[in-house]
């Protein structure tokens, strides 16, 4: 008796049937719904955050978000020590030496800053108070880079 090849070779030995083929169409127009995460920031609100960064070279959408996001929180903590120096001061510990870019990106996704309908960005006080408070948590126990973002993802899941 003659041993018949495996499935996965026969069809690549001798190609694929209509009937093999689970009815899915092959068509070149485009789905009717978008694919992917939904937008959170406009177009012209990733451009000018990447044209404004000199230190980093952005080059993907999720960079250039990141950067976005980077931006917001570094904006807010500076403000809050402006308003309120004793208070602020352990958050110097995110900005000076260096800025520690991935826990500043994490503290911003916690604002939820997002584009408006005229392509401002839009934002709530009551989340970023919960930044600002997150921002102080991690100021105060200065964790590893590792550690602080799982523990900003934490307090991103409580809220």
């Amino acid at each position: 008796m003659e041993a018949r090849p495996a499935r996965g070779l026969y069809a690549l030995k001798f190609g694929f049937s209509e009937a093999d083929s689970n009815g899915v169409a092959t068509s070149s127009a485009p789905s009717e719904k978008p694919r992917g995460r939904p937008r959170v920031f406009s177009e012209a609100a990733l451009r000018q955050a990447t044209e404004f960064s000199y230190a980093r070279r952005v080059r993907t959408s999720r960079g250039a978000q990141d950067l976005v996001y980077r931006m917001f929180a570094v904006a807010a903590i500076e403000l809050y020590q402006e308003a309120y120096p004793e208070k602020g001061q352990p958050l110097s510990w995110l900005l000076a030496p260096h800025r520690r870019h991935t826990l500043l990106s994490e503290l911003g996704r916690i604002a939820k800053p997002r584009s408006g309908v005229q392509g401002r960005l839009e934002w709530s006080e009551e989340d970023v108070s919960q930044m600002i408070s997150a921002a102080l948590e991690i100021a105060e126990i200065k964790p590893s880079t590792k550690a602080g973002v799982a523990r900003i993802r934490a307090l991103r899941r409580q809220h």
